[in-house]
């Protein structure tokens, strides 16, 4: 072990030189001390499993050089790296592409970041959930609803490095019926639509905005809640999405009821934010998606946790969660409020006669080829960033999708649908962002949580130090 002196690196003089003339083979769990040691921009990840997100089957004894935060090379267990760079010795270990959370809301999955307003949208809880998700391996995020000035700032200052992040990709604020359901209730997070002469001044506002993503709600609630909310008109959603898409910009449609997906498909849809709940997915719901290539998410762990407040107190005792989640975080959840009077206002019966329909619909759309996702919803109660991905992984596994469909959902098609071709994917040329795991995932999916190593841009992430951040802040 190396021992800690007055470089940052935590090697002594003697070591720190040596460093810089021949290259350092370190295990994943020493790679937060050599920080500052090695050639700058250049690391050698040497002869793991590779799953590179495209579907293929995994390589082994493979090797990664990275330079310049993108992969330069990829090889065999003989691939040589510049003299000084970091080299990562993956024996025994498996690689993988960045996770992609397509479904999340930069809260914590308790109740300290909601107020009588929903989401409180503090930059500096926001900021720690985007580390959260760094540190559990989400290199990228799409947040779906979030005031349009607050959103753009956050965004700017992810895309510039100013603290540990993910990518960071925004809607702005959420299109929905005066009154109705749209994820927080500030004035600013909310655009509330009338008539059809709104439609096109408050799409082309966001537009400019050059936000990445449009969101808009069309649902009553009467599936989850236990009073109804208003909905958007039809034709409203409708314009919306024609406008949207004439500008460019795709839209995700958050819906619960089946038929209100098709509705929604029908019109354009490129997103779907939840499950088809209701009722089995037919014959015609599949060749709507199919002609539309929409992107179905199923927020599985909305319906299997959310919705049940035994589960979420069940999965919040567990080590890693405890290990990994804020004190004040996991305490709004022990409690027995404000968690079990949320839960009073919920169809908590309905979605559990439910489930079986919501998992044979992921299976069946997964099967028909129908584009799926991962996005957990993440950041309602019990839905932790970051941890919030590789449990919606696992579920989509217990539904019966296959662990290769699942990674490719969390990687490659989550790039295509944020427009991001140089994510995704572990191949030569493209983002150098990766994972390195204990076990194999397709084995067990639970595997993808056993991380050694994030590698996001190029740039070995300090894990050691974000926890510590994440847990004193």
């Amino acid at each position: 072990m190396f021992a800690d002196k007055s470089n940052n690196s935590g090697l002594s003089r003697r070591d720190f030189l040596k460093a810089a003339s021949v290259s350092l083979v370190i295990s994943p769990e020493m790679v937060h001390r050599i920080a500052g040691a090695v050639a700058k921009g250049i690391v050698l990840i040497k002869n793991g499993q590779l799953i590179d997100g495209t579907g293929k089957g995994p390589s082994q004894n493979t090797s990664i050089l990275i330079e310049n935060g993108r992969f330069k090379e990829i090889g065999g267990a003989n691939l040589r790296a510049p003299a000084g760079a970091r080299i990562i010795d993956a024996t025994g270990r498996t690689i993988l592409p960045g996770l992609i959370d397509m479904h999340a809301h930069l809260i914590s999955g308790g109740f300290d970041t909601v107020s009588e307003k929903s989401m409180t949208y503090d930059p500096v809880e926001q900021k720690r959930v985007l580390k959260q998700m760094l540190y559990w391996g989400v290199t990228a995020v799409y947040d779906p609803v979030q005031p349009l000035g607050s959103g753009l700032q956050l965004r700017a200052l992810a895309s510039r490095n100013a603290f540990p992040s993910p990518r960071l990709f925004i809607s702005g604020p959420a299109f929905t019926a005066p009154g109705g359901w749209g994820g927080a209730n500030q004035p600013a997070a909310r655009i509330e639509l009338k008539d059809l002469r709104e439609v096109k001044p408050q799409v082309s506002r966001v537009a400019r905005a050059r936000v990445d993503i449009l969101k808009l709600f069309y649902d009553d609630m009467s599936s989850s809640f236990t009073h109804s909310l208003p909905k958007l008109e039809k034709r409203l959603m409708e314009a919306v999405i024609k406008e949207a898409h004439a500008r460019k910009l795709k839209v995700m449609v958050h819906a619960y009821r089946t038929e209100d997906h098709k509705d929604a498909i029908r019109a354009g849809a490129d997103i779907m934010a939840h499950s088809a709940i209701t009722t089995a997915v037919d014959d015609e719901y599949i060749e709507l998606a199919r002609q539309n290539h929409t992107l179905y998410l199923a927020t599985l762990s909305v319906y299997h946790d959310v919705f049940d407040e035994k589960v979420i107190r069940e999965f919040i005792a567990q080590e890693f969660v405890k290990r990994t989640v804020p004190k004040k975080t996991l305490a709004t959840l022990t409690a027995s409020e404000p968690l079990d009077s949320f839960e009073k206002s919920i169809k908590q019966d309905f979605i559990k006669k439910q489930l079986s329909t919501i998992e044979a619909n992921l299976k069946k759309l997964s099967e028909n080829g129908i584009p799926i996702g991962v996005g957990p919803d993440t950041g309602v109660p019990g839905s932790f960033p970051g941890i919030s991905v590789h449990r919606e992984m696992e579920l989509m596994v217990q539904s019966g999708v296959t662990p290769a469909r699942v990674l490719v959902a969390a990687t490659k098609t989550a790039a295509e649908y944020l427009g991001q071709k140089s994510l995704g994917t572990v191949e030569t040329g493209k983002i150098a962002d990766l994972l390195v795991v204990r076990g194999n995932p397709l084995e067990d999916i639970q595997n993808t949580r056993e991380i050694e190593v994030v590698v996001k841009g190029g740039q070995v992430i300090n894990r050691e130090k974000l926890l510590s951040e994440i847990m004193s802040s």
